[in-house]
C-alpha cells in the first residue's frame, strides 16, 4: 500500500512536504577519505578476491567513490542509509551509470550474503544496485544477484567503512510491490551482467559521530555530537569549552582547518544554534526516540535533536495531538507531526482516507517495524534542491 503525506512546516526556511516514495538522485561526494583497505578485514577480503575471476558472461567493471548525507551536495538523507556513487563507465559515455549501496540503519558489522534477498530490492535490508545509461534510452537497472558485502566499521548509521567482493550484478526489472517506499526487482534470466572483484567505500566523516543515546561517540569528553539530520542519528563533534546552557546566548568559533572541530562556548551536551530561536542560543541535544530523551522539565526532544517547546515547534507549524501511540487520534485529527509523549513519540496518520487518525510510532529502521508492517517516512526539504527522509515511522502496509 502506498501513503502519500502532504504538510508544510518549517525550521528556520527547511520547508518540508511528505510524500512516502521517490527516485534516487546521484551527487558527487564533497571529501577525499583514507583508503578502506587499511583495516585488517577489508585488506584480507582483498586478497582473497584477487584469486576470482569473472563468471562466463560477466564484464568486470569497478566502483567509483561513494558518499552520502552531508557529504553530498545537495544534502540528500534517504529514509535507509543509501550511499551513492559511480560505477567505470560500460555503457554509453554520455550518460552515468549509476551505482547505490543501501543498509538497514540498525546493520551491525559483519559479513553479508548478497544472495539471500534473490534480486529483490524490496526485500534486502543489505543492497546494491544500480542503473545502467542513467536517464538514457538505453538506461537499465542492475541489481546484486550474489556476492559479499562486509560492513568493517560503524560510526553512525551513515557513516560506515565496508567492501564488496565477488558481486554479480544482473540486469533487473521493477515488480511488485511499486506503489510502497521500497520498490521491488526481479532479475532478468539470461540478462546483462556486470562484476565487482572487490570495491570499498568509506563515508566516515572528521569529527564524525552518532548523536543517538548510548553510542560511543554520543558523550564524549568536552565534546557536543550535534545532529545533522531531522530524526538525530548522524552528527558531527563540535568542542564544547564553555559553561553556558540553555537558552543562553552563544558563539561558535569555526574549525581552524580541515582536521580540527569546531567550538562553542556552551557546557558538553549543549549545541549553539539558531535553527529554532532567532538569535543562537545553547540548546540541549536529545535522542526522542530514547526511553527517557533527557530533556530539561517542561521541555520535549525535537526534530534535529534539540530539546525545546511544544509552543516553539507549533510556531513553526508543526501540529500535536495528544494520543498515546497505537491509538486513535482525536476526532478531526487527520495529521499531526507529534502525538504520544516523550520516551513514546509518533505521528498521526490516516492513511486509509478514513476521516480517522492512528498515532503511528516513530522508528529510524526498518528492520525494526514488526510483521505485515512497513517503514514510511516525511520528506524533509534540505534546501538548496537537497532532502532529508529519515524521520520514519512503522504503519500495516497490508503486503
Amino acid at each position: 500500500m502506498a501513503s502519500y503525506v502532504r504538510a508544510v512546516s518549517s525550521v528556520k526556511g527547511l520547508r518540508w512536504g511528505a510524500v512516502l516514495l521517490a527516485g534516487l538522485v546521484g551527487c558527487e561526494p564533497t571529501t577525499t577519505k583514507e583508503p578502506a583497505t587499511k583495516h585488517q578485514e577489508v585488506g584480507s577480503l582483498e586478497e582473497q578476491a584477487r584469486l576470482l575471476t569473472a563468471p562466463p558472461g560477466c564484464e568486470e567493471i569497478t566502483l567509483g567513490e561513494m558518499a552520502n548525507g552531508v557529504e553530498l551536495t545537495p544534502v540528500m538523507y534517504t529514509n535507509q542509509p543509501t550511499l551513492r556513487g559511480d560505477f567505470s563507465s560500460f555503457g554509453d559515455p554520455a550518460a552515468r551509470d549509476r551505482a547505490f549501496i543501501r543498509l538497514d540503519v540498525d546493520t551491525t558489522p559483519g559479513l553479508y550474503n548478497l544472495a539471500t534477498a534473490g534480486g529483490n530490492t524490496f526485500a534486502c535490508d543489505q543492497c546494491v544496485f544500480g542503473t545502467k545509461d542513467s536517464g538514457a534510452a538505453t538506461q537499465k537497472d542492475l541489481v546484486a544477484e550474489s556476492g559479499t558485502l562486509l560492513l568493517a566499521l560503524k560510526v553512525s548509521p551513515d557513516q560506515t567503512i565496508g567492501a564488496l567482493a565477488n558481486v554479480v550484478l544482473r540486469e533487473a526489472v521493477d515488480a511488485p510491490p511499486l506503489n510502497a517506499p521500497f520498490w521491488g526487482s526481479a532479475l532478468v534470466p539470461g540478462g546483462e551482467c556486470k562484476w565487482i572483484r572487490f570495491a570499498t567505500w568509506n563515508t566516515v566523516r572528521q569529527g564524525g559521530c552518532d548523536p543517538r543515546q548510548g553510542s560511543l561517540t554520543a558523550n564524549l569528553p568536552d565534546t557536543t555530537c550535534v545532529p545533522t539530520n531531522y530524526v538525530a542519528s548522524d552528527g558531527t563533534l563540535e568542542r564544547s569549552l564553555g559553561t553556558k546552557t540553555q537558552g543562553e546566548a552563544c558563539t561558535t568559533t569555526p574549525a581552524a582547518s580541515e582536521y580540527e572541530l569546531a567550538s562553542t562556548d556552551c557546557e558538553q551536551g549543549y549545541t549553539c544554534t539558531d535553527l529554532l530561536s532567532e538569535n543562537a542560543q545553547c540548546t540541549q541535544t536529545c535522542d526522542f526516540l530514547a526511553a527517557d530523551p533527557g530533556c530539561p522539565e517542561g521541555m520535549m526532544c525535537g526534530v534535529y535533536g534539540l530539546c525545546t517547546t511544544q509552543a516553539v515547534l507549533q510556531s513553526f507549524g508543526f501540529r500535536f495531538d495528544t494520543a498515546p501511540v497505537g491509538s486513535t487520534c482525536t476526532p478531526g485529527v487527520t495529521f499531526a507531526e507529534f502525538c504520544g509523549s516523550e520516551g513514546a513519540r509518533g505521528t498521526c496518520l490516516d492513511l486509509g482516507r478514513t476521516g480517522t487518525a492512528t498515532c503511528l510510532r516513530y522508528e529510524r529502521a526498518r528492520t525494526n517495524c514488526g510483521p505485515g508492517e512497513e517503514l514510511g517516512y516525511f520528506s524533509y526539504s534540505r534546501p538548496p534542491g537537497g532532502f532529508d527522509r529519515t524521520m520514519g515511522f512503522c504503519y500495516h502496509d497490508g503486503l
